[in-house]
């Protein structure tokens, strides 16, 4: 049973560095958009979509795992910091789905204007690292609330 717990913390751990590390490429992504022309974006903006979809991927095994660890281990589902982490997490899901998706569809369109697309891009990364992080440290940190 240990063996197989240790493998699930290790895939949740290993799907948490895939939902993050990512999102700092992105930045410097975000970074290099600002010195192009808008006729040369197509490739970054199609790189920027691919990471998102890596990112939320590793999101679903990041669930799956920490649902597992959750059963396996003992902790219940009342627990603050569990709680606390679902309940991040479905803001983050909401942030992601809501964040990126309506600004990248402006790309090639009459409404696009890429300092604002930038821009947004850039304040949704940050936000959505802010979100992570958070997350991260309810699952490390295991603060007792309640």
């Amino acid at each position: 049973m240990r063996m197989v717990y240790t493998f699930f913390l290790y895939t949740h751990i290993l799907s948490a560095i895939i939902s993050i590390g990512p999102l700092f490429a992105l930045l410097l992504i975000l970074k290099k958009m600002d010195s192009l022309e808008e006729s040369q974006l197509w490739g970054f903006v199609q790189l920027f979509q691919s990471i998102i979809t890596i990112i939320k991927h590793a999101g679903h095994v990041l669930v799956i795992s920490g649902i597992i660890l959750i059963i396996l281990s003992g902790w219940t589902w009342t627990t603050s910091w569990v709680v606390l982490t679902i309940l991040v997490m479905l803001g983050s899901i909401i942030f992601l789905a809501r964040a990126f998706k309506p600004t990248i569809h402006t790309f090639g369109t009459t409404d696009f204007n890429k300092e604002i697309f930038i821009i947004k891009l850039r304040k949704s990364t940050w936000l959505y690292i802010f979100l992570l992080l958070v997350m991260l440290w309810f699952m490390v940190a295991k603060p007792e609330l309640w």
